[in-house]
């Protein structure tokens, strides 16, 4: 037995061997062909999420390629992460699968490989090129575009960070659906030696009002508006969330709360919509606030608009308890004005002034400007000016205000016209917008401690910030800025003109 294993393991190795001695000259071998890719960025490639298209266009040198199947190779780009300290393992990113990468970034931030991978359909071999890659987000300084796309709220922001102003899109697109955008308010910590500090922004809509974290953007429910109240109302939506000087508000249409600031966070309690002495009955209001923005004076006069019975009331003296009627010398108008509410803004002009627009409540619905003096509230004399806004043109389909901080000018639109006028009826219409629709209408009142009484905010808070949207499509916005000439009449200057947003609904500068 032993023997015949021996003869069988002798014999294949003679088979073997003589088979790898007489096999001569039966294999054909080929130059396989070895692919070179060249064209691809050198340096490393810096973009900004959100705003940037990474672009590459790669050059193909084979050594065995007659050029007689033009699909021969297949692309794929992908982008690799470099390792973090602590992290064990990168994640891979497919960008594009086209011969020439034109990638609009939303990798997160980071720093990556590309890797350009060509494989050879007919040899199956796959060859690799590689550049680097740094993602980044500037979201430091610029203005913040608030839009409505179809119902929904959209966040944008112009960011000036850098020598030339780019858009950074869609910059809460990991918030939940907010539902009917409003605005953006600005509120600064507004007390003593803090003031105009410690800026925060809230987004108002309809289904939500929340503070931003304009460092990362990222979305918090814990910064939604109910956590700052003691109660929430099942009904309640905000429409304006603002601060002055030892104050903070915010407002509904159905309620206004109220907070005196000592240093602290304030938590809004009992709602203040309701007279002295009348608990419970309380009144809806407009959503604006009328107060002097140039005063770091503490409880200055603010006033409402009560348009359940049609008055301007204030809130009462020394507090955030109620509100009162208006006691100062009526000498242009009655405070009991049983008008319609249209608009309401403050300025810096005079000291401090607040313009408001109401109209009658039947046809032909005649409009009225109501100037203030918000300094002089308390002390008589607050009634400035009051005009009969008849023969100002089409005026009275006016749905976009805004008064120019420093001059006494009060701006409107009607379509694609933007009209405006003084006090003294002088009146011009300076910008015509051809295809477009004029949706918004802004001055950026700067109001902290750092940046009131710098230059390069003054010069911005000057500009008049126009939104309108072009026929067709759903990011058809756009948002210009404009320079204005001193004396009424005479040519604006459009500055900036930035496109791609939704219907624009309000801007507002996010300083550094």
């Amino acid at each position: 037995m032993m023997k015949n294993i021996l003869f069988l393991i002798t014999l294949f190795i003679t088979v073997v061997l003589s088979a790898c001695f007489d096999d001569k000259g039966n294999y054909d071998y080929h130059e396989i062909n070895e692919l070179q890719i060249t064209g691809l960025p050198e340096e490393l490639q810096v973009k900004y999420r959100n705003v940037d298209t990474l672009r590459a266009t790669p050059v193909i040198e084979a050594t065995a390629d007659d050029g007689s199947m033009p699909d021969r190779y297949s692309f794929k780009w992908e982008a690799v992460s470099e390792l973090k300290a602590g992290e064990t393992q990168t994640t891979s990113y497919l960008i594009g699968e086209e011969e020439n990468l034109s990638y609009f970034v939303e990798l997160p931030d980071g720093e990556y490989n590309v890797n350009c991978l060509v494989k050879d359909t007919i040899t199956r071999v796959t060859w690799k090129g590689t550049f680097k890659l740094r993602v980044t987000t500037q979201l430091n300084e610029g203005w913040l575009v608030l839009s409505d796309v179809n119902g929904n709220a959209r966040l944008d922001l112009i960011s000036m960070s850098a020598k030339e102003d780019m858009v950074v899109r869609d910059i809460l697109q990991d918030a939940p659906e907010l539902k009917g955008p409003k605005k953006i308010n600005s509120v600064y910590q507004m007390y003593y030696n803090q003031w105009g500090t410690d800026l925060r922004f809230y987004i108002v809509t309809e289904t939500a009002t929340a503070a931003l974290d304009v460092a990362t953007y990222q979305w918090d429910e814990a910064n939604e508006i109910r956590y700052e109240m003691l109660e929430y109302p099942a009904d309640f939506s905000a429409t304006n969330r603002t601060a002055g000087m030892g104050w903070e508000l915010l407002v509904s249409d159905k309620y206004v709360f109220g907070g005196t600031t000592f240093g602290q966070e304030v938590l809004f309690g009992v709602p203040i919509n309701y007279l002295t002495g009348d608990n419970g009955n309380y009144f809806n209001v407009a959503s604006a606030v009328g107060v002097n923005t140039s005063s770091t004076a503490m409880y200055n006069d603010i006033i409402l608009y009560d348009t359940s019975n049609k008055r301007f009331v204030k809130l009462a003296t020394g507090g955030m308890r109620n509100c009162e009627l208006m006691s100062v010398k009526e000498s242009l108008f009655s405070w009991e004005t049983g008008k319609d509410f249209v608009w309401m803004e403050n300025s810096l002009y005079d000291g401090g002034t607040t313009y408001a627009i109401l109209q009658d409540t039947e046809a032909p619905y005649t409009r009225y400007l109501y100037v203030m003096g918000m300094p002089s509230f308390g002390a008589g004399g607050a009634q400035k000016k009051f005009i009969e806004l008849d023969g100002y043109p089409e005026i009275e389909n006016a749905t976009c205000f805004a008064v120019h901080p420093n001059n006494p000018w009060v701006f409107y639109a009607v379509g694609n016209t933007v009209y405006y006028f003084d006090l003294e009826g002088h009146k011009a219409e300076p910008i015509h917008l051809d295809s477009e629709t004029i949706t918004m209408l802004k001055f950026n009142l700067f109001r902290g401690i750092n940046s009131a009484y710098d230059p390069v905010c003054n010069a911005l808070q000057r500009k008049l910030i126009v939104g309108s949207v072009k026929s067709g499509g759903e990011l058809n916005g756009v948002v210009r800025t404009y320079d204005l000439p001193t004396v009424i009449g005479d040519d604006f200057v459009e500055s900036t003109m930035h496109s791609g947003f939704g219907t624009p609904v309000d801007v507002t500068y996010r300083e550094k």
